[in-house]
């Protein structure tokens, strides 16, 4: 298994730093690349972690993971990617500061554009399009706490792809007691997933973890982020042995409820917790004045759903969207489905 000047021969691991692009200061933000290449054939997996760089929580899973993988016992190849974003990393941003922009939104890339589009350009044809499912870990940050596998919807879920169905069960295989997606053009369109599925890839994405204090309570949430990988391994035969999930039932909920802030700035003070059900017309949140204490307006919810993230950072100023409820869509009963994928 070969990435940029990363090789890996059957039964071992190989890491290096996947050379993409130099800022105009000669800086290059690399990335590190783990590279394991399985005993045995297989198909691909690749797990990546912050692509937006202060949402860390798969970064650790993945470092957690890398340890007690053995190559020797592996079918196929795996490519973990602990963090794609080093400048919003080491900077603790979202995006990148060298250009502004948001590598996860630019793929297939630009071999031509600014720096991130430079990054999205090789690392799309290095690393994702040699995948045959991608587990990409986002998280909360400093700000949100969240727990669910957001993937995309079936273009036609009467009639949904061979892809599709690859993804449904490792959604379901990761093992979270919650899942969702977003209807289309909920947050406008996405190119770069489309650009991922055309590339013929089973990509999905972790919300997970997150929030203030998240290192002191984020023990369990690392733990079950790096669970996940192994029980999409299991589901992709690469490796053998039992899923572990939350629990067997996984709620899938329709995430179509987004609450944009109101139009005053101030403290954000959210008075619905994650996980809890809110009816159409409740107040979600309240924004006051810091210095008065006085309400400068209320955030009611416009229909009935459950918090899905939950938490906001403070003073919030601007137009952003500070709250996502869902409405359940199915329940699935894992111990009575095949899980199992096949990759040609």
């Amino acid at each position: 298994m070969r990435i940029g000047n990363i090789e890996a021969r059957p039964g071992s691991h190989a890491f290096g730093y996947l050379e993409v692009a130099k800022g105009r200061s000669g800086i290059s933000p690399d990335i590190p690349v783990h590279v394991f290449a399985g005993a045995q054939p297989g198909p691909t997996l690749v797990v990546q972690g912050a692509i937006h760089g202060a949402e860390i929580i798969g970064t650790m899973a993945i470092l957690n993971f890398i340890k007690k993988l053995d190559p020797n016992t592996l079918r196929g190849n795996v490519v973990a990617v602990p963090v794609v974003n080093r400048i919003g990393f080491e900077l603790q941003d979202r995006g990148s500061k060298l250009d502004g922009k948001d590598i996860s939104r630019l793929f297939p890339g630009n071999a031509k554009g600014s720096v991130s589009d430079q990054i999205a350009y090789v690392y799309f044809n290095e690393v994702i399009k040699k995948a045959n499912a991608l587990i990409d870990y986002h998280a909360g940050a400093q700000t949100a706490y969240e727990r669910y596998v957001l993937f995309t919807i079936e273009k036609d879920p009467k009639n949904p792809t061979e892809l599709e169905k690859r993804r449904k069960k490792l959604v379901l295989a990761f093992g979270l007691d919650s899942a969702g997606f977003f209807p289309p053009d909920a947050f406008g369109a996405n190119k770069a997933k489309e650009a991922i599925e055309d590339a013929g890839v089973c990509a999905f994405t972790l919300e997970f973890g997150g929030g203030t204090g998240w290192v002191a309570n984020g023990d369990q949430n690392v733990r079950d982020a790096e669970r996940g990988i192994w029980n999409v391994m299991k589901a992709m035969k690469m490796i053998d042995g039992a899923f572990e999930f939350d629990q067997p039932e996984c709620t899938i909920y329709n995430a179509n409820v987004i609450l944009w802030k109101p139009s005053v700035d101030g403290v954000f003070i959210r008075e619905r917790r994650f996980g809890e059900f809110v009816k159409k017309g409740e107040n979600y949140a309240r924004v006051q004045d810091p210095y008065t204490g006085k309400v400068l307006g209320h955030l009611v919810n416009t229909a009935d759903g459950t918090v899905i993230p939950s938490g906001q950072e403070w003073p919030t100023m601007g137009y952003t969207s500070i709250g996502i409820l869902g409405q359940i869509a199915e329940k699935v009963d894992r111990s009575k489905v095949d899980l199992t994928v096949t990759f040609d």
